[in-house]
């Protein structure tokens, strides 16, 4: 669903301009001036936000008027929880400057300024699906077992910025250390039926890509109502080396030991104990844990005359 907005572009409005200021490999303090810089110069009134309390607290302060878009300027996570803490009510411009930025490319949102100045003065608006996890929204992706394992140990040592070098060595550590407890789910079907399953890897996509531009549910899409459920069924060092051999040569689909299942929702349950969890890159919490989709909850501006995927 799209819709544009049809204000004078003589006033482009108010907006809210969130910047994660340790997302990323590095500093880009010069690039946020570029862009607190570029707002000025188009006539948006602006508010400037740094924290998710700080955004909460004024989000729910009745006493401030609500903007009429926000610019996300961090990663895929950062964009999920602005999402999450304005329930999906206004519109959300994300500029990409993160470490991956699988939402930003997908969507084919530029980082040259003047493109970005179009994107917002033409404000077309879409509408995605979105993800819950508990209490937690999610843009693209949940996992479940070792990936989570990897990611809730990275941000355990992060007092910075992280970069994708960050995750090479606690991945190449877990691999020969990590027990693989088995995950059973529970699996509320797209016709309403359910399915119970277990495996030792949970994948759950509303969008369908992945981190260095991978697609492990190529045939997800982020307005059809559903999430897209991947599960391996093997573990151990070696079923490791070959799913991630498999995904990189764009084959894991084909394999017999992974299955997929479009879903509303699935209940994520691990007799061994609280399993990690991520969201779009960012540690979710543990299991036990319900998941589901949110359809229309997402609005994204997005370019004009860009088609995503």
């Amino acid at each position: 669903m799209i819709s544009t907005d049809t204000r004078p572009q003589t006033s482009l409005g108010s907006a809210w301009l969130f910047i994660n200021r340790i997302a990323g490999g590095c500093d880009k303090s010069h690039q946020h001036a570029q862009l607190r810089a570029l707002l000025e110069k188009l006539g948006i009134e602006m508010r400037e936000l740094n924290s998710p309390q700080q955004l909460s607290a004024q989000w729910h302060d009745d006493s401030i008027t609500r903007p009429d878009f926000i610019i996300s300027v961090g990663g895929d996570g950062t964009a999920a929880m602005i999402a999450g803490l304005t329930a999906g009510q206004v519109p959300i411009a994300i500029y990409p400057a993160g470490t991956e930025n699988v939402l930003a490319k997908y969507l084919q949102i530029p980082t040259d300024f003047d493109a970005f100045a179009a994107m917002l003065t033409q404000r077309q608006v879409r509408h995605f699906d979105a993800g819950k996890c508990g209490e937690r929204t999610f843009m693209l992706m949940l996992s479940a077992g070792f990936e989570a394992e990897v990611v809730h140990q990275v941000h355990a040592q992060r007092d910075g910025h992280l970069s994708k070098f960050n995750y090479v060595l606690p991945t190449f550590g877990l691999m020969r250390s990590y027990a693989y407890p088995k995950i059973e789910l529970d699996i509320e079907l797209e016709d309403g039926t359910r399915t119970q399953t277990i495996g030792y890897w949970v994948f759950v996509f509303n969008f369908p890509r992945y981190a260095l531009g991978l697609e492990l549910t190529p045939n997800a899409r982020p307005d059809d109502g559903l999430l897209d459920v991947c599960v391996l069924t093997q573990k151990g060092f070696w079923a490791t080396n070959t799913y991630i051999c498999s995904l990189l040569s764009g084959n894991l689909s084909t394999r017999s030991d992974t299955t997929y299942y479009r879903a509303r929702s699935l209940k994520i349950h691990c007799d061994e104990g609280a399993l990690p969890l991520q969201t779009d890159g960012d540690p979710a919490g543990f299991t036990d844990v319900t998941v589901s989709v949110q359809p229309g909850y997402l609005p994204l501006i997005v370019p004009a005359t860009k088609k995503p995927g």
